[in-house]
Order: C-alpha cells, then structure tokens, then sequence
C-alpha cells in the first residue's frame, strides 16, 4: 500500500515552497515512512519480511566485507535529499538500504543528508505500481541527478537485479541488468562481484 498525500499535474512556485516545508517537517504514523517524489508526500510502509530477509544477505555475504573506508550501511529510514527530480523539484528519498560517510551519520540531526555524503543506496522492489513506478523509473533520475554515485535495485517481482552507475545529469550512463544468479562487478571503492544466486530462495 502506498498513499500520495498530495500529487499535482501543475505545480506553482509557492505551493512547491509549500509542500518542500511540509515533507520537511512532516511526521509519518508509526510503521510508515515517508518519501518527497512528484511534488507529493508518499508515505508506504515500513519494509518487513521479504525486503529485510533480501537486504541481510546483501550485507553479509557481499557489503559488510567490501565497505569503503570511514563509511557504515543502516536499514533505518535515512531520506536522501534530492535537489532536482524528474520534473526539476527537490524531491527525498528513503532508499531501503544506505552508504554513508560515516560521520555525517554520526552527526545528523533529523537523518536528512545531502547526497556528497551517500555512496551506495539500494531499493527493494515491492508488488504496489507506486513503489515499482517509482523504484525503476522514478529514482534512477533522480539518484542520478543528484550524483549519487551507485543505485542497486533488486527485484523480486522480475527476479532480476540493476546496478546502476557513472551518474551524468539526469542519468545513469551504466546500467548493468543481470537476472537472479548471474554476477554484477562493482566498481571501486567497493569492488569485488556481487552473485546475485543469494536472492534466490
């Protein structure tokens, strides 16, 4: 389940300025998280079973071993600010997994961070149109756009997995699609290959 609090066809200046200070200080109920995509607030729930038991193996069998140095991953709802998304707006994003440099998680306040301090963000794909839309088309502009430098995107539903790389305005100018079982190389500072076969259940 996802909900829009508010998505517009045409936007004004003031009720963008508007909906920016609301995602800022808004509050989603306990058990949801809330993301800024669209010039809408879209809240959906806190990820549970599949996504949790998909994002332990990535960290232990591939990302706990290849971190960069002076960075940490967390699980916990981080949204990453993204200056300008697909329609030009600042936008925020949770991604369900996170890099970053590990003092800036140390020294944030209300876990919003600019994108220089994220290295990696990984999404799960869940079965909602919103979160596929969203996950497969939506992010990779604006993750690209913002300059973060990998987006890992696994797919469940497709049983496939995109590393996404090389961010250059509005997008990503690698892109390496593998199915579940093939491997995916990753570039420094991460390094090493990641085999896809431990999303396979």
């Amino acid at each position: 389940m996802t909900l829009a609090l508010e998505r517009a066809d045409a936007v004004t200046d003031e009720h963008r300025t508007d909906i920016e200070a609301d995602f800022d200080s808004f509050d989603p109920p306990e058990g949801f998280r809330a993301e800024l995509i669209g010039g809408a607030i879209v809240m959906s729930p806190t990820s549970v079973g599949l996504h949790h038991g998909l994002l332990r193996r990535l960290t232990r069998e591939f990302l706990e071993a290849r971190l960069p140095e002076r960075t940490d991953w967390t699980t916990f709802p981080l949204t990453v600010r993204i200056p300008e998304g697909v329609d030009g707006d600042a936008e925020g994003y949770i991604p369900d997994l996170v890099v970053v440099d590990e003092e800036a998680m140390w020294d944030g306040e209300h876990w919003k961070f600019d994108p220089d301090v994220v290295h990696l963000v990984v999404e799960v794909v869940s079965r909602g149109s919103q979160s596929q839309r969203d996950d497969r088309f939506h992010k990779p502009i604006g993750y690209a756009s913002a300059g973060v430098p990998l987006y890992l995107l696994i797919d469940p539903l497709r049983r496939q997995t995109t590393l996404f790389a090389k961010p250059d305005a509005k997008a990503y100018t690698s892109k390496n699609c593998v199915p579940f079982g093939d491997k995916i190389p990753f570039p420094e500072p991460f390094g090493g290959v990641l085999d896809t076969s431990i999303f396979i259940r």
